[in-house]
């Protein structure tokens, strides 16, 4: 049997593109990386949040809060922790006034909405209008200012169990009851 080599070229990046030689010349910009925390999310072990966002806001040391961008007509957003090595970027964040802040919200609308656990088990969110989410460390705004800031989450990592919960769901036993005459036909 005959060997052959292959190498998928779905990774690589072609070299001489006018994207690529301006990265590799221009000077680093380095971007603001913010891990943002929620006691809730934390003290649940949420994993993953599918939220559907309709505003995003900055709240300030004094409490004063600042909208940054409104999503109208948003199709649910996922939100993942930072093992995942999932985050968002966002470019308005820094298009803030000069101040320090400690919080972001995020205004959810009324449905498509869910919570992940790390169990795998899912569960719907709708009844909650926003969240907040700490800012670890705070957030400096000032003039000259990164371009974009990444949005880190701090979630609980999934269990490795989650993958064989259909399966031993199989096996399982229902614990809820079932009527008297569900086994009796047929004997």
């Amino acid at each position: 049997m005959k060997k052959t080599i292959f190498y998928p070229t779905i990774w690589s990046t072609v070299p001489y593109t006018p994207s690529v030689m301006a990265d590799w010349y221009s000077a680093p910009q380095k971007g603001a990386e913010l891990i943002l925390k929620n006691e809730a999310a934390k003290s649940l072990k949420v994993s993953e949040m599918i939220l559907n966002i309709t505003k995003f806001s900055a709240i300030d040391e004094q409490g004063n809060e600042y909208f940054i961008i409104d999503f109208p007509g948003q199709n649910p957003v996922t939100l993942k922790g930072i093992p995942s090595g999932s985050f968002l970027r966002s470019r308005s964040v820094v298009s803030l006034p000069d101040g320090n802040y400690t919080k972001l919200r995020f205004y959810v609308a009324g449905w498509g909405n869910r919570f992940t656990y790390q169990d795998g088990v899912e569960e719907s969110a709708n009844q909650v209008p926003y969240i907040d989410f700490t800012i670890d460390g705070g957030f400096c705004v000032e003039e000259g200012n990164a371009p974009e800031v990444k949005l880190w989450f701090d979630f609980a990592p999934f269990q490795w169990r989650r993958h064989f919960k259909p399966l031993t769901d199989l096996f399982m036993r229902s614990r809820s009851p079932q009527p008297r005459l569900a086994n009796s036909f047929g004997n």
